[in-house]
């Protein structure tokens, strides 16, 4: 439950796309954000290294009212991302079925940790470094909750994934010093739900959905609330 009593503007929020994603993986999410009075910044990833990705996020904060503190939403490799955003310009961190790092660890090593997924058999590599996703296996490695038409749309937005960033450790964990969110996602294909349990204790709260990995999509409109409601001054209920 989500106490609600707003007594100031919105904070803005930021939304950070996960690996082989976009930021127009989040268009429903931000338009429904906006909707509802809600500053939204999309940071667009891609930069071939997790502190390039950290800095286009920061760069996308400057466009939100006084540049934070804003709600940081992350998905999937995008946890990854807001855990290095400067504590001050975050007033609460939200991780969807997302990779949360402490100082020192990597992302391919956490989920090399972890029981296997799906993943690991849909992946296409290059001498490069560079990886794809299955086109066949797209659709319902990320999306298997959607409509085909709808999971269409999602998988043909997929673009290439350098894997550079995820064997580079984080240098800062920003959950350490601002509250958090983790949602774990109970029918991901991709993150296993027991990883996603462990990164949920070091969480300040953590909400159970039965989504499959594409959360901000098959769950838009929970994602939408949650974000909403953190955004307007709400504050979780206690546990009891």
């Amino acid at each position: 439950m989500i106490l609600s009593s707003p007594s100031f503007a919105p904070r803005g929020v930021l939304l950070v796309h996960g690996a082989w994603h976009t930021g127009h993986a989040w268009d429903g999410v931000a338009a429904g954000l906006r909707a509802r009075g809600v500053a939204v910044a999309v940071a667009e990833l891609h930069r071939g290294s997790l502190a390039a990705d950290i800095a286009a996020a920061e760069t996308a904060l400057d466009q939100l009212p006084e540049g934070g503190p804003a709600i940081a939403c992350g998905h999937s490799y995008g946890g990854a991302v807001i855990t290095g955003l400067p504590p001050q310009r975050i007033d609460h961190l939200v991780y969807l079925a997302a990779m949360m790092p402490d100082r020192g660890e990597t992302a391919l090593g956490l989920l090399a940790g972890a029981p296997a997924t799906d993943l690991g058999t849909s992946m296409i590599g290059d001498p490069a470094g560079t990886t794809t996703i299955d086109p066949k296996a797209a659709g319902r490695l990320f999306h298997a909750q959607l409509g085909e038409e709808e999971r269409a749309r999602h998988t043909a937005e997929l673009v290439p994934q350098r894997m550079a960033p995820g064997h580079q450790p984080t240098t800062g964990a920003a959950w350490h010093q601002r509250p958090s969110t983790y949602v774990i996602c109970t029918e991901d294909r991709v993150m296993h739900p027991d990883l996603q349990h462990r990164f949920a204790t070091r969480a300040t709260r953590a909400i159970t959905w039965q989504s499959d990995h594409g959360v901000f999509a098959s769950h838009e409109d929970e994602t939408i609330g949650l974000l909403h409601q953190l955004a307007t001054g709400s504050r979780l209920a206690p546990v009891g």
